[in-house]
């Protein structure tokens, strides 16, 4: 390709080295996204799926949802700022708290006492 003046031919090679550039530069960034397959369901990467592919198997056991669960619970109902149980709950009152939620005294759904109780009996031996 002939061009009229030098300034055309140094123009096109300019655009011809950026478009090669930005090719390269997307090659190089989405390789990697790629096999780490995130974004695909189930697969690798930052918060992708590890064991929890879908398949039904998890990472987190019944025992730690149940633990992790009652703990919030406990914090959220039990031991608040507001709660009666704040910076009071030990090993000496646990017992006591276990009995009252047991018998309803704190708003909690029935899943929710389970945990709170079991967290309890894992915690505090109650």
């Amino acid at each position: 390709m002939e061009f009229a003046n030098p300034s055309e031919e140094r123009i096109q090679v300019v655009k011809g080295t950026v478009i090669s550039a930005a090719l390269l530069a997307m090659a190089v960034t989405s390789v990697p996204a790629l096999a780490s397959g995130s974004g695909s369901r189930g697969g690798g990467g930052f918060g992708g799926g590890g064991l929890n592919n879908g398949s039904g198997l998890s990472r987190v056991s019944q025992e730690d949802r149940l633990h992790r669960r009652g703990k919030s619970q406990v914090r959220k109902r039990i031991t608040c700022k507001k709660c009666e149980y704040h910076k009071r709950l030990n090993k000496q009152t646990a017992g006591e708290v276990a009995t009252a939620v047991r018998n309803g005294k704190f708003d909690l759904k029935d899943n929710d006492r389970t945990a709170v109780l079991y967290y309890l009996r894992q915690r505090y031996g109650v």
